[in-house]
């Protein structure tokens, strides 16, 4: 097994989170999630997405938002956004970034994705993200290395649809190739990895491979049309 399939196995799903409002708020949740600090590899991932951001929202302030590392225990939990600018980075993936530019793109996909959600508000949607049956399993406390019943809610399959073809409509702008982002994808494919009921991986690369179809096609060619973004529900 070669160490890229060795470190893959755990570094296969971004998640994207919102607090369950009826237990613990996103803002007091915040000082809880254990976080570490390294600053070479923090600078790293501030200056990877302060690049997306600046393609995102080119109005906005980088000083709006704060990007934390977390060694979270749930090893295949790569990102984590809260609202209000509040971001957690899988550690071991940021260390793996560093060192190879595989990681580096899938860190890139991670970051794309997470500043999706918070530029789109998904963690004040409550009322169309908050839908995760009692039935499907979710992220708890232990997966972020909190103590206590702390409940979370997973945003809905079609907001973690939207926050792909966001990140991928970013990495547009910067001129990165959206085949890396399909790629990627279909790494997880390959090593049999069908994602969970809110981050299909069949799903998410079926629309990456036609939201990158569409990014590709000259803006001249006959019959041309934008994909249209999932609408939120």
């Amino acid at each position: 097994m070669s160490k890229k399939t060795s470190d893959l196995k755990f570094l296969k799903l971004c998640w994207g989170l919102i607090v369950g409002a009826a237990v613990m708020t996103s803002c007091s949740l915040n000082p809880k999630i254990p976080v570490v600090a390294d600053e070479p590899i923090e600078r790293m991932v501030r200056d990877e997405a302060a690049k997306i951001l600046a393609a995102a929202d080119p109005r906005g302030e980088f000083s709006d938002y704060r990007f934390q590392l977390s060694a979270f225990p749930r090893r295949d939990l790569l990102g984590l956004s809260i609202g209000r600018g509040r971001i957690y980075i899988n550690y071991q993936l940021a260390q793996l970034a560093r060192k190879n530019s595989y990681h580096r793109w899938l860190l890139r996909q991670t970051l794309a994705h997470e500043i999706a959600h918070e530029l789109a508000g998904h963690a004040n949607h409550r009322g169309a993200v908050a839908n995760t049956s009692a039935a499907l399993p979710g992220i708890t406390a232990r997966h972020l290395g909190l103590a206590g019943p702390v409940q979370f809610q997973n945003y809905s399959v079609e907001k973690e649809l939207q926050a792909d073809f966001y990140g991928m409509t970013y990495w547009a702008k910067l001129g990165w190739d959206c085949a890396i982002w399909v790629d990627i994808l279909r790494e997880f494919q390959r090593q049999n990895y069908v994602g969970d009921s809110f981050h299909p991986t069949g799903r998410r690369l079926d629309q990456a491979l036609a939201s990158c179809a569409a990014i590709r096609q000259p803006p001249t060619a006959p019959m041309a049309s934008a994909v249209s973004s999932p609408s939120p529900h």
